[in-house]
């Protein structure tokens, strides 16, 4: 695992519970660029992605619900103004990012590009761990759907087994 520079004050390896006090603190921090680490954040009525270098925190996500880790998520504090603006740059990107998905209008299609997408980014077995009413929340989305996605998905990648022996 890469540790963060000697620049970077690494707020910690986040457990859990952590998440929404450091997030609701109103302190501006950011996910370690260099590893494969996320955060769902949860709001009232939707769900935001935050990926690796985005902003998280400060005046983003004071009013967040639940918050879902994915991967090794170390928070850094964005050490001058043009760190702090790469990463509200980083999470314009990722909401960007969220919204194409969301822009398809069919929702059977809107799960299966994110999963497809966030199996992309992290490993099959980890994004099948993800909690499928979450998921839904990001693209708008029942969590049906998502099962359904994720059930296809199943179907079409894994290998075809024969009755015939």
């Amino acid at each position: 695992m890469s540790e963060p520079s000697p620049n970077h004050s690494l707020v910690k390896r986040v457990e859990p519970g952590q998440l929404i006090r450091s997030l609701s603190s109103g302190q501006l921090l950011m996910l370690d660029p260099q590893r494969p680490n996320a955060l769902i954040i949860c709001k009232t009525f939707h769900a935001e992605f935050a990926g690796p270098g985005a902003a998280v925190g400060g005046p983003l996500d004071v009013e967040s619900g639940t918050v879902l880790p994915i991967g090794d998520v170390a928070l850094l504090h964005p050490q001058n103004h043009q760190e702090r603006q790469n990463a509200y740059s980083k999470r314009l990107h990722w909401m960007r990012w969220l919204q194409q998905i969301t822009d398809n209008p069919l929702p059977a299609q809107r799960a299966r590009v994110l999963l497809f997408s966030l199996e992309e980014f992290f490993s099959t077995d980890l994004v099948s761990q993800l909690p499928d009413d979450i998921l839904a929340r990001l693209v708008g989305v029942l969590p049906q759907t998502i099962t359904a996605a994720r059930m296809e998905m199943m179907a079409l990648y894994s290998p075809s087994y024969s009755l015939a022996g």
